[in-house]
């Protein structure tokens, strides 16, 4: 008998400069592993049509084209209803807002005319669709582990994040991988844990202009115990292709 539930976590897809044969192999994983829980980590858009990055330096010509209803249109087709198609009814799925996706509350800001148009919910349906949406800085429990999106970028990121959680986070945002554990003196058995996992995004977006990173491909699975301990198992893609905890391997090409 079955005692555990088991979560698939997908950090920063940054759509549309995914990486095709990243989301590919996942799709083929996904119906395998057959997840209780679906969580997208923040940052499943780049919002590219309000990128105030590229206003603010004056590069206006860039953002020529960009449209955000066209935008939601191609995430929703390419992203999320083909891992709704994979899983099962009964899988809870959990969309947590990013930074990236912050940028769309920016932009209403600046033009309120776009209030009623522009929000992710209203052109994506999420809740409508049975999505569990966080709000942008909010934290989501899978037992014991705090799931976020991210917040730090420095050096030494998840040392910091274990050090301001003080409990055991997983999270995307930096896009690389870094895992780093805090013990407690009064208990060693007491001991948390932060680790980042990566992203779904091309490692050398247009948007980077080619400058070097230490960006990493990859998700992660979850198994979370009735007692909400849990496992985490971090899956790095290498050119498209990764090895399942079943020993199977999964190709995107």
């Amino acid at each position: 008998m079955v005692n555990y539930k088991k979560a698939i976590l997908l950090p920063d897809i940054h759509h549309p400069h995914h990486d095709v044969p990243c989301i590919k192999s996942i799709l083929k994983f996904v119906p395998d592993f057959k997840p209780d829980i679906l969580v997208y980590t923040g940052d499943q858009m780049n919002m590219d049509a309000v990128d105030h990055w590229k206003k603010m330096k004056g590069r206006i010509r860039l953002l020529e084209g960009k449209r955000i209803k066209a935008e939601y249109e191609a995430f929703d087709k390419e992203i999320l209803t083909p891992f709704e198609k994979v899983i099962s009814k009964d899988c809870k799925k959990v969309y947590m807002l990013g930074n990236h996706e912050d940028w769309i509350q920016l932009a209403i800001d600046q033009n309120p005319q776009g209030e009623g148009y522009w929000e992710i919910d209203k052109n994506l349906r999420l809740k409508e669709r049975g999505y569990h949406v966080v709000s942008y800085g909010n934290t989501y429990q899978l037992g014991k582990l705090r799931v976020i999106h991210g917040i730090y970028t420095s050096l030494h990121h998840a040392k910091k994040t274990v050090s301001a959680y003080e409990k055991s986070v997983v999270y995307g945002h930096t896009h690389d991988i870094q895992k780093f554990t805090k013990v407690t003196p009064e208990n060693v058995r007491d001991f948390h844990t932060a680790e980042s996992i990566g992203c779904l995004c091309s490692l050398n977006p247009n948007y980077a202009e080619n400058r070097p990173n230490k960006w990493v491909h990859g998700f992660a699975i979850v198994y979370i115990r009735p007692d909400n301990s849990f496992n985490l198992y971090h899956s790095v893609i290498t050119y498209g292709r990764f090895t399942g905890p079943n020993g199977i391997t999964y190709d995107g090409n």
